[in-house]
């Protein structure tokens, strides 16, 4: 039945489908209709609604809860100024070296940075590096940090198709984070270097928003390619607002080869502000 289902997703006009779900979810509801759906929606994939920045009474649309702010002080940051820390929260889908250019997308499955950021020249910045992929389900907070502080140098947007991005999807479709809409973040900082920091659209509402410039991703007469570069790079500090998803998704980081991941494990959760990564003391 899974595997209909993902041949049939494959075949579907998915970002007209995303576009005609974002409407929908961006639409106020009385909240008589509202609530209830909302506590269901909490109930269904265990949102934790302690965690909630208001109590559900507050949000008017489905999009302004699923991207709700969570309480002051919830997700205090590493102490260690030489960490990078996870801009989200979720679960570690893939980590590891990129060896001759490419990363892991699912076992058996891999993809080349050059096809994954559609840039050969930003590629080459990580060479030898490492890559991590964490995964946000329906009941995760959606905003995303800064790992790192830095300065932002450009934003690269990339359209695509709108295939889900859970775990299923992932080990089906072999060219997902390749196909799939991206907007990649370029930041830098003397000590780390350059990160590149990609979050790839999914199924659905399938809309990301930057807070440090003006895009949105998925609206009517955003479907081109294109590159942002700062005249004067943006500076933003380590754990401030950098973007948000209106839709489960996933983010996926690229480190030069002087930045070393800490143990990660597959299938593990993660949150915002924990340590994922430091700088390598070797010569």
């Amino acid at each position: 039945m899974l595997s209909i289902v993902l041949h049939l997703l494959a075949v579907l006009p998915t970002r007209l489908i995303s576009r005609l779900v974002g409407h929908f979810a961006r639409t106020p509801w009385p909240n008589f209709f509202m609530r209830p759906f909302l506590r269901w929606y909490a109930g269904r994939y265990g949102v934790n609604l302690d965690e909630a920045e208001h109590p559900i009474e507050h949000y008017t649309t489905f999009t302004g809860f699923f991207t709700r702010r969570l309480k002051p002080g919830l997700r205090p940051l590493d102490p260690d100024p030489n960490v990078i820390v996870s801009p989200v929260d979720g679960a570690i889908a893939m980590h590891g070296t990129l060896e001759e250019g490419r990363a892991i997308q699912a076992k058996g499955i891999s993809y080349t940075v050059e096809d994954f950021l559609d840039d050969a020249q930003a590629a080459e910045r990580f060479k030898g590096g490492s890559f991590l992929t964490i995964y946000l389900s329906p009941k995760d907070y959606h905003r995303i940090h800064s790992p790192i502080q830095a300065k932002i140098d450009a934003y690269r947007y990339i359209p695509g198709r709108l295939l889900p991005v859970n775990p299923p999807s992932v080990a089906h479709f072999a060219r997902l984070f390749v196909e799939n809409e991206r907007l990649t973040s370029y930041m830098h900082d003397p000590k780390v270097g350059h990160v590149a920091l990609v979050k790839v659209g999914a199924t659905n509402v399938g809309r990301m928003h930057l807070y440090y410039h003006d895009f949105t991703s998925n609206r009517w007469g955003s479907a081109r390619s294109h590159t942002h570069t700062f005249e004067t790079p943006v500076e933003i500090g380590r754990g401030d607002e950098l973007a948000v998803f209106e839709l489960g998704s996933t983010v996926v980081l690229l480190f030069e080869p002087h930045v070393k991941l800490r143990p990660l494990t597959v299938g593990s959760s993660i949150q915002l502000g924990q340590a994922i990564a430091e700088i390598s003391t070797e010569a």
